[in-house]
């Protein structure tokens, strides 16, 4: 039977009386203010702990005037602290035992936070949708921390307007970023966009399956495909395809699906072209979009097989929660 994980983190609570603290390199250490010691391991927990060297992005540290304490500031809020915004994201020694593993993330964590301390410079990511909603988060994030973005959009405007955002808040970030017209509904946009990126890239590190539609009333695309189906599935499989002369072992390919996959009506066997795209008098958008979904499942699911995982069982990840699926590593993003 396997080991059952703590469901929260509240045992990290210290005892009355003491403080957390990190060394400038990012070494966690305990004060016990009322014994005047200090120790490396957490008073309740036992672990030692080790932080990023640096701080997270938007803190600066300073030293006050009057008191000579170090104190940190967010410049965007000037909120003040004088505790290391580092402890945050603080990161216990690998457990020698599974039923000592701990939940780093959950709900309320966001994309910050889980790359805080990455060094993303000189990887390339690639995704749809990057001008908005998870599809800009997640592009920004990455940027942040080095990454260059290809925003692959349909809409020129929206995303120049949404690159200018990242570049009004970080120059660097915006400077790496680069638009490629893409619209999901036409293969012949998704032949052109994959064609102009082979031309300016060898390889490319992550290609995150982001764009979709949803609750679209019954419409027929230019490829004579029913709309949703395309764009939320058949699209990106086809433009996954088209690259795949850029990618090798290391990349990373996330395909954003959704917990409605559960909800899909496709048959287990025998499916036919008239299930993935029904004619108007069968068609309902909700059960297009929960199909779609469950493609996408499927699509990352079967893309992962070519690959060794027994060398790297995490090259996939089958999570779900209104989140994602793909060849790498876990991730969640609402919708």
């Amino acid at each position: 039977m396997p080991a059952m994980l703590p469901e929260s983190d509240s045992e990290d609570e210290l005892p009355p009386a003491w403080e957390e603290r990190a060394t400038s390199d990012g070494f966690v250490y305990y004060v016990n203010h009322q014994s005047k010691s200090t120790q490396w391991t957490h008073p309740r927990t036992g672990k030692m702990k080790r932080v990023s060297g640096e701080l997270p992005i938007g803190w600066t540290r300073h030293i006050e005037e009057d008191t000579r304490k170090v104190i940190f500031v967010e410049e965007k809020t000037q909120r003040k602290s004088y505790t290391d915004p580092r402890l945050a994201f603080a990161v216990e020694e690998a457990p020698e035992r599974l039923s000592e593993l701990r939940q780093r993330f959950d709900g309320g964590t966001n994309a910050l936070q889980v790359l805080h301390g990455r060094d993303l410079n000189g990887k390339v990511a690639l995704i749809t949708g990057a001008n908005t909603g998870i599809g800009y988060e997640t592009a920004r994030s990455l940027a942040l921390h080095g990454c260059e973005i290809i925003f692959a959009c349909r809409d020129e405007q929206a995303t120049r307007a949404a690159i200018e955002k990242l570049r009004a808040e970080k120059e660097a970030a915006g400077q790496r970023c680069k638009f490629v017209p893409l619209d999901l509904a036409s293969l012949r946009s998704i032949n052109q966009a994959a064609e102009e990126v082979k031309k300016e890239y060898k390889h490319i590190d992550m290609l995150i399956l982001n764009a979709g539609v949803f609750a679209l009333p019954h419409s027929i695309t230019e490829d004579g495909f029913e709309r949703t189906f395309q764009v939320n599935h058949l699209a990106h499989h086809y433009l996954t395809t088209l690259l795949s002369e850029l990618f090798d072992h290391t990349t990373r390919i996330v395909v954003v699906s959704s917990e409605s996959h559960r909800m899909a009506t496709l048959p287990a066997g025998g499916l036919s072209e008239t299930d993935l795209c029904p004619p108007q008098h069968k068609f309902w958008s909700m059960i297009a979009y929960n199909n779609s979904k469950l493609c996408n499942v499927l699509f990352a699911m079967e893309l992962a097989k070519p690959w060794n995982m027994e060398a790297d069982p995490r090259r996939v990840s089958p999570v779900c929660g209104l989140g994602t699926c793909g060849r790498g590593e876990k991730q969640t993003a609402k919708r």
